[in-house]
């Protein structure tokens, strides 16, 4: 018997976001969902971005140059739409001085644009906060997560600079047996440093 349905199945893997790029042509604009920046190095390695593994990376072994890429969640007022924003460390400088200010990113109005229409042109990012009287932001994304969905990789012990490892917001799933899994290769995420010692999960 065929089998048909009026809406299409969920991924078992669970909810991703696109990945969005500052493009040449127009700038992007929108609200941070996120409380934190997280980023990795990555590698652009057979034609996409993937995630440096610091333990066991062919990227690496081959001598293929890293570069530090950064992750929100991102929210359009205009089109409804919600997306993983990807920044540089360079372009990155405003994101962190915010969130030093205001103690974290979300609700942050983020426009990006490059200097110029050359691809590689450095993108320019500025923030302010946004008046949310009017809006209703959807809820964070689960960055590492979607991340993992992004990159078809497995979900694995990720290691988040700055956070207590034990921290239960990371517990992403507490009931797998790590130390018996052959899929353990471990990503290194870091995010900056909470003023004041306080820390927020993504």
């Amino acid at each position: 018997m065929f089998q048909f349905s009026t809406r299409p199945p969920e991924d078992p893997r669970g909810n991703s976001l696109p990945l969005l790029r500052c493009p040449t042509n127009r700038p992007i604009r929108g609200i941070i969902t996120t409380e934190q920046l997280f980023g990795c190095r990555t590698h652009f390695y057979h034609g996409r971005t993937l995630p440096c593994d610091d333990t066991n990376c062919p990227a690496c072994d081959e001598g293929m140059p890293w570069r530090w890429h950064g992750y929100v969640g991102l929210f359009s007022v205009s089109t409804h739409r919600h997306v993983i924003f990807e920044t540089t460390a360079k372009a990155a400088e405003p994101l962190t001085k915010y969130y030093q200010a205001y103690e974290g990113l979300r609700g942050c109005q983020l426009s990006a644009q490059r200097a110029s229409t050359s691809p590689n042109s450095r993108v320019v990012i500025t923030t302010a906060p946004a008046d949310l009287e009017k809006i209703s932001l959807p809820p964070a994304p689960n960055l590492l997560e979607a991340l993992c969905i992004i990159w078809n990789i497995e979900l694995p012990a990720i290691v988040v600079d700055g956070i207590n490892k034990g921290n239960p917001a990371l517990a992403i799933n507490q009931n797998r047996d790590l130390t018996s899994d052959p899929l353990r290769e471990r990503y290194r995420i870091s995010a900056p440093d909470k003023p004041n010692g306080k820390v927020k999960s993504p």
